[in-house]
């Protein structure tokens, strides 16, 4: 039986150890490969390649707040699954990321188990 090919999840965080610690969690599941990067400039440019099945990015960046990269990620990738992962959760940033067609807004501070579950999810 061939074995079907990992899916490729990009996280975006400035925080360079956030985005290890997530990779690590996702990267428990031998169904996903995980890249990331600490710029949402380089995100843009990662997600023209058009291989990947979901991409998890922080909404307080410099470059740009999750929202603006959201927007352009969906100009690049309309149908490219989008959480939004933030300590700063509030029902204003949840309204807009949906508006602007993010699939989850999560909290940074939920269980891996809860996490993996809305990856499973999203790329199924």
């Amino acid at each position: 039986m061939k074995r079907k090919r990992p899916s490729e999840i990009l996280i975006v965080d400035d925080d360079k150890d956030m985005c290890e610690s997530l990779a690590d969690v996702i990267s428990l599941d031998s169904d996903y490969r995980v890249k990331y990067t600490t710029s949402p400039l380089k995100a843009l440019k990662m997600i023209k390649g058009g291989s990947l099945s979901l991409a998890i990015i922080d909404y307080k960046m410099p470059e740009m707040d999750g929202v603006e990269l959201l927007k352009r990620i969906k100009e690049a990738s309309s149908a490219l699954p989008v959480f939004i992962l933030t300590a700063f959760i509030s029902t204003e940033l949840i309204r807009e990321a949906k508006k602007e067609g993010a699939q989850k807004v999560l909290s940074k501070f939920m269980w891996p188990d809860e996490l993996l579950k809305h990856i499973k999810s999203a790329v199924e």
